[in-house]
């Protein structure tokens, strides 16, 4: 019997299980997680396809034979997508001719069934020797999914931007991603070893934010029974995200500038200052441009940070990712539960998502996804556009979102909810002027943007 230092380790590989049988799913997937691999499963080819829209994958082992058509099919799809990764055909004994004939079109290797999972995590360790750096070091992070060509161009410079230690500025509206990005920057950064430490400058009281980021003394004010390190010095060596940066006090934006400019904070109470060692990741869903021509925002904090600059799209201007990031929601919240994960949206259903503005952006979506798989039925395998309807509260008639419409509010809809809907349909209506979004809905401008900055 092997010792667990002898077993193969497979950390870092991205694999998925393509087997109509669920026992060699759950059997195979249990052993190559055992050992450190990230398994995701598949029972059709149809299913299988959308597992590959949805993650970055670096091994396909796939049945040869499948209900709606062979595992054979995949192969030029997975070729297309990862062409350094690697695809193994799992076959029968009655089917090892074709097996040996597929090896000509691309398949790494054929394994007769019952696979044994020891024997096929050392050859995939053989396999993937030497490359496993190359293939992980290019990645975003694994929830950062898109196909969508305007997401694309979004994110082309991150790994670019990773290699650099400048300061990155993340803008989109509100549940866009923007953290995800943040955190792809530092893990393909020279920094990916050393902490990830996130502040919302808009969650903080204003007279706790000195004390949070630079730290204070024991002894520095009533209740500092102990040295407290802020957050700069918990990032050091790493990066610090500050999201939602416009909603830091202007007073003490300067205190910002003078750490950036310094690279040294000092701590409430100190006497000396403190070197820190930092990589800044900004985020924010206003524009700085108005705040800066409001008063709210300082121009030279703006022009220190505004170095390396990322824009995310909504999810409406993305609307390819929309039926793929509801697929993966849905898996994901599936997984978790421990139900079946082969489901699948009607035709119907994908046209239903797609056409939703989503005003929420991807924390909308998946919030929706989460709803519906705690209230989806065992039997079903194929989501109606009828049932999906019920957990799309926030859209308009029809999901048409053609200015002059009406809305159609649902019964189920809470209060915040209709008036999300409103808000969104007034700024639409208007083209995102807040003055006069504001004038249809007959509140003040200040109203509305309080209103938005609760999303």
């Amino acid at each position: 019997m092997s010792s667990r230092d002898d077993l193969p380790d497979l950390a870092g590989l991205r694999l998925l299980v393509l087997d109509d049988d669920p026992a060699i799913q759950r059997s195979l997937g249990r052993a190559l997680r055992g050992l450190g691999g990230e398994v995701i499963t598949a029972g059709s080819l149809r299913e299988a396809r959308l597992r590959l829209e949805e993650a970055t994958l670096d091994v396909v082992l796939a049945d040869l034979r499948l209900r709606d058509g062979t595992g054979l099919d995949l192969l030029p799809e997975f070729q297309q997508r990862h062409p350094d990764g690697i695809f193994y055909l799992i076959t029968g004994h009655g089917s090892v001719d074709n097996a040996v004939t597929a090896l000509k079109h691309g398949v790494r290797d054929y394994l007769q069934k019952p696979v044994d999972p020891i024997d096929l995590a050392r050859r995939l360790q053989r396999d993937t020797a030497g490359r496993q750096g190359s293939i992980l070091e290019t990645r975003l992070d694994p929830y950062l999914l898109f196909r969508d060509p305007v997401m694309t161009a979004a994110l082309a410079d991150i790994p670019r931007f990773a290699a650099l230690d400048e300061p990155v500025l993340i803008q989109g509206e509100t549940g866009t991603g923007k953290e995800l990005v943040a955190m792809a920057v530092h893990n393909l950064s020279p920094r990916s070893g050393a902490p990830f430490v996130a502040v919302n400058c808009g969650a903080i009281p204003e007279t706790m934010l000195e004390s949070e980021l630079f730290g204070h003394e024991r002894g520095a004010f009533t209740g500092a029974s102990a040295l407290h390190r802020g957050r700069f010095e918990q990032a050091s060596g790493g990066t610090l995200f500050l999201d939602e940066i416009g909603e830091m006090p202007l007073q003490f934006q300067v205190r910002l500038l003078r750490v950036l400019e310094e690279g040294t904070i000092q701590r409430i109470g100190g006497e000396r200052p403190v070197r820190v060692d930092v990589r800044i990741v900004a985020a924010t869903h206003r524009d700085l441009h108005e705040e800066i021509t409001a008063g709210l925002f300082r121009q030279d904090l703006f022009y220190r940070l505004d170095v390396l600059q990322v824009r995310l799209p909504p999810l409406r201007d993305r609307r390819q990712d929309i039926v793929l990031l509801a697929t993966h929601f849905l898996h994901h919240t599936l997984e978790e539960m421990g139900r079946e994960q082969t489901r699948v949206f009607a035709p119907e259903s994908e046209k239903l998502l797609e056409s939703c503005s989503w005003p929420g952006n991807v924390r909308q979506l998946r919030n929706t996804m989460t709803r519906l798989a705690v209230n989806l039925p065992d039997d079903m395998q194929e989501i109606a556009p009828e049932f999906l309807q019920r957990f799309l509260p926030l859209h308009d008639a029809g999901c048409d979102n053609t200015p002059g419409q009406g809305i159609w509010i649902p019964a189920t809809a809470t209060l915040a909810e209709a008036e999300q809907m409103l808000i969104d349909a007034a700024l639409k209506r208007t083209g995102f002027n807040r003055k006069a979004a504001a004038r249809q809905l007959g509140i003040g401008e200040r109203t509305l943007r309080r209103r938005l900055n609760e999303k």
